[in-house]
């Protein structure tokens, strides 16, 4: 009798290999692990770093999950952090259950209030961890308490007694232990106090206060009057797992932290969330998992604390407020704004000075004018060092930084001729044979496409007089002679690296009137070939443009200071012996590591929110589509079927099952936008193109990946490759930059450049969609999608008069999306991970500059990176993302400086499906920011 537990895979008994010891696995499918019953297919264990790193084939540098869902400041949002992986597995807990009941717990007492004082029969099963001692003032008459300890056996488990925990019924602020009774037992300190009780109102936690009997009846018993009596007691938190993470956060943010508890309720999982957890490694048992004691914690940044306190200091700068409006050049030809105009007198006074005694970082010692001190080393000195030179814009993105430096060139065009002339008379007078000298200033920006970007702006802003080069190319060396009698040299970081690497770079043989850093945060890592060779270029100024100058930790900025030379922080030991490590020792030495901070940033940096600018709101739609009723069927029996194959034994944890998990949250995703179009999944026709693309999103901005060719570490974003994949065995992931060095013409099908050097022979490429499966095949021909008729009829409003961005994850979605204007006869551009750089900047410039382009076609990810799209003011994003930082980042890309109009974005997600949890899940955490706000605002 054939087994009618074969889910995934009808039709495929010709499909199995064999391994050396016969097990049966599909061949070229690594996530699948061996059968357990001859027929069942079961998912292999790994972590979730493993399975990015496998699904990008990528050397995984950095991996930093922890993502701030961009805030509107307008409105004061609440930021949080975005843990991904976080999000996919509590979906799975919460959706894929078939039998809830093992996963529920019956309080001990059958209508007992909770901690919050509200009714609650049952908490989901996950014992997150103990607090440890925590003293407890005890209340009213001691022989009373001494009475009911003894008396109220019935609360006790053995020798252990259980207390209610609840907020005060006088001060809601004031977290008391209570008796069975409801009478309060006693109080908890302060500190313990300010991080349990906005948990407890809520009703996010359940807490059991956990002392012995024995324990508590002698130190009450050695008592001789009510303010020592005094107790410790252990308090057991309880929780959903969805929830997790972000109650760890919060504890840890009041510096509260779980230990392994002694005890914990029949039946519930014991979780950690302050446990460290490292990739591909087993999750240890109940009884073998190790906690770090509490003062070791101290020595970890919290993502929250870190986030809210560069918030607070970005807030407390006013460094901006005291600057005067500066009229540009009449070279340039665009009128600055003021802000605009404010920076350019900051960059004039860090570059030649004076600068204000306020914000010098060298005063003058009170009652010894010839004695200087340094404001944060407190380092003393007769002749302090110079502080003009260098600093930091590191306005928001979308404010136009690059037209301020533009107009800090054009202003300095004299100085940087009389420079040259002095620093000519010093040499000669010493005999010196010194570095050849240039009035010009190098720009290094990430890639080719922003070298066309600023290539443009200089077009748009000013008068053609200044003399620009581009650095970049096989050619490029032909240019060298051009360098001396040109006023701006643009170049990127792969080429500085490229040419760095050989004894005679022609960049690093230049002493440079001013070099400029785009994008700076690229050099926050100081072991990165990219932040030795910028470091190298020899200049009389140094500047750093970032938006993001401070991405994961501080030393990210430490890395910044050290490249623009700000003695003695030109030393990045120096900022950790008075910033970083001090941050991390105790609440006391944070305040002073924030003061020095803040010290450093009022001097060195400008940064300015994008609220001067007044840009139009953004309006907000949010379109909820419903499902045909064959959609519907279709995705009832994917959730079904594929939850049948992710299935375990009662009690087993989900956490083994990475993979099966994302598989099926990746499975109903894609129909939701795909509808019937989209075949029932099986493994012969898994899309590894989506997989990679969605891991993309996943990992987002922060994650890194390593170039197959130049071995440079990137930002995934500015991988063209991690959307596309040669044909054969080939798993090269190439940078931009090195695809554009190898690209022969705007041909779309070529040679993997590495494969074809070593000789492999290759044919064209093309997106690997699936094993099995070519590109043409992926969807059916025929098939009905709601959301992608919704979108057609949300486009063709106000077609003529409003340009449209539609950004999706997938290229699978963008080929329908195309295949519906085709159909609509509506006309469009397209831009994916397989556009290359030529054909892209092309159609750029037709949807910006022509009015017969209406639409752009892009995804997610690479409309993320890089690119100024103004033009269009109606944005459609066609699903939700678990992380979303990737989402902003494209949408901020359309409302930009000089954006006049209002901007519409218009999101989609299907009724009743894996998207509308995703929603809530996302509206729940944004729920839990702000109680984590409102307790750090106290």
């Amino acid at each position: 009798m054939a087994s009618s537990k074969r889910p995934l895979n009808d039709g495929l008994d010709g499909a199995f290999e064999y391994d050396s010891y016969g097990n049966r696995r599909l061949p070229n499918s690594p996530y699948l692990g061996n059968s357990t019953n001859g027929s069942i297919l079961s998912f292999e264990d790994r972590s979730w770093d493993g399975l990015w790193s496998e699904l990008l084939n990528a050397e995984f540098e950095t991996c930093d999950h922890e993502q701030q869902l961009h805030s509107n400041p307008k409105t004061k949002t609440a930021t949080l952090s975005h843990d991904t992986e976080g999000e996919i597995e509590s979906w799975a807990a919460n959706s894929l259950q078939q039998h809830p009941e093992p996963f529920l717990f019956q309080e001990s007492n059958p209508g007992e209030t909770s901690s919050s004082g509200t009714k609650s029969s049952f908490i989901e099963k996950m014992c997150y961890g103990m607090i440890h001692r925590i003293l407890v003032q005890v209340k009213g008459d001691m022989s009373e308490v001494d009475a009911k300890l003894k008396a109220n056996n019935q609360n006790a488990a053995g020798d252990y007694y259980r207390f209610s925990v609840g907020t005060s019924d006088n001060d809601n602020t004031e977290v008391v232990l209570r008796f069975p009774d409801y009478t309060e037992f006693g109080r908890l300190n302060l500190h313990t106090s300010k991080a349990l009780g906005p948990l407890i109102d809520p009703g996010i936690v359940l807490l059991d206060a956990i002392g012995t009997t024995k324990a508590l009846c002698e130190a009450i018993g050695r008592a001789t009057k009510l303010s020592d009596a005094r107790v410790r007691i252990d308090i057991n938190v309880y929780g959903s797992e969805r929830d997790a993470k972000n109650v760890g956060r919060h504890l840890s943010s009041n510096k509260v932290y779980l230990q392994h508890p002694d005890t914990q309720r029949p039946g519930t999982i014991y979780n950690n969330p302050h446990l460290l957890k490292f990739p591909d490694t087993e999750i240890l048992g109940n009884n073998d998992q190790i906690a770090l004691p509490p003062d070791r914690f101290l020595k970890f940044d919290d993502a929250g604390v870190l986030e809210k306190t560069i918030a607070g200091v970005y807030a407390s700068l006013t460094r901006g407020t005291k600057l005067d409006k500066v009229e540009g050049d009449r070279r340039i030809e665009t009128k600055l704004l003021p802000h605009q105009q404010e920076a350019l007198d900051f960059l004039i006074q860090r570059e030649n000075g004076p600068i204000p005694l306020e914000f010098c970082l060298w005063k003058p010692i009170e009652g010894d004018e010839n004695w200087y001190q340094h404001a944060v080393t407190k380092a003393k000195t007769r002749t302090p060092n110079e502080e003009t030179g260098d600093g930091i814009l590191a306005d928001e993105m979308g404010m136009g930084k690059s037209l301020s430096i533009l107009a800090l060139i054009v202003s300095s065009h004299k100085v940087a001729t009389e420079w040259i002339k002095t620093q000519t008379s010093e040499s000669s007078e010493h005999s010196q044979v010194s570095q050849k000298l240039s009035p010009a200033t190098l720009v290094v920006v990430p890639s080719a496409i922003l070298i066309n970007e600023w290539l443009n702006e200089i077009k748009i802003h000013l008068d053609g007089t200044l003399r620009t080069l581009k650095y970049h190319g096989k050619q490029r060396k032909s240019l060298t002679a051009s360098i001396e009698n040109t006023d701006i040299v643009l170049t990127t970081y792969h080429t500085l690296v490229a040419d760095f690497g050989e004894k005679l770079s022609p960049l690093h043989k230049i002493n440079w009137f001013r070099v400029v850093l785009d994008e700076a945060h690229i050099i926050r890592r100081q072991t990165t070939t990219f932040y030795r060779a910028v470091s190298e270029l020899k200049a009389r100024s140094r500047w750093c443009l970032s938006g993001t100058p401070i991405q994961n930790r501080l030393e990210d900025i430490g890395a910044l200071f050290a490249f623009i030379q700000a003695r003695p922080f030109h030393s990045i030991a120096m900022f950790r012996r008075f910033v970083t490590i001090p941050f991390n020792e105790s609440e006391e030495r944070r305040a002073v590591a924030t003061r020095n901070l803040t010290l450093l940033l009022e001097s060195l940096c400008l940064r300015r929110s994008r609220e001067l600018l007044h840009l139009p709101d953004s309006n907000d739609r949010l379109r909820v589509v419903e499902f045909s009723p064959k959609e519907r069927e279709q995705y009832d029996q994917t959730m079904k079927t594929m939850n049948r194959a992710l299935r375990q034994k009662a009690g087993e944890s989900h956490s083994k099952n990475i993979f099966g998990m994302f598989q099926i949250q990746l499975q109903l995703r894609i129909l939701c936008n795909h509808g019937t179009y989209q075949h029932a999944f099986s493994w012969n026709r898994r899309s590894m193109l989506n997989e990679r693309e969605a891991a993309l999103c996943s990992v987002g901005d922060t994650g890194q990946v390593n170039c197959s060719a130049c071995r440079q570490s990137i930002p995934m974003l500015g991988s063209n490759n991690v959307y596309r994949q040669y044909t054969g065995s080939c798993t090269h992931v190439l940078c931009s930059e090195c695809l554009e060095d190898n690209e022969q013409s705007d041909i779309e099908a070529i040679d993997c450049p590495l494969c074809a050097m070593s000789g492999v022979p290759l044919t064209s490429y093309g997106p690997r969609t699936g094993v099995g499966e070519g590109h043409e095949t992926y969807l059916k021909h025929e098939g009905y999608s709601s959301k992608m008729a919704a979108l057609i009829s949300d486009i063709r409003e106000d077609l003529w008069k409003k340009k449209s961005i539609v950004f999706s994850c997938w290229t699978n979605t963008l080929n329908l999306i195309e295949r519906y204007l085709r159909l609509e006869s509506l006309p469009f551009q397209r831009i994916d991970g397989e556009c290359p750089l030529g054909r892209r900047q092309k159609i750029l410039n037709e949807f910006s500059s022509t009015s017969t382009i209406p639409i752009l076609i892009m995804t997610t990810g690479t409309g993320a990176y890089g690119l100024n799209l103004t033009a269009a003011n109606r944005v459609f994003i066609i699903e939700p993302q678990w992380n979303p930082s990737v989402e902003n980042q494209a949408i901020s890309r359309a409302i930009r400086m000089r954006q006049n109009e209002s901007v519409l974005v218009t999101r989609y997600i299907v009724k009743d499906t894996v998207e509308q949890e995703m929603r809530s899940q996302q509206e729940r955490k944004l729920k839990m920011a702000e109680i984590g706000n409102s307790t750090f605002s106290q």
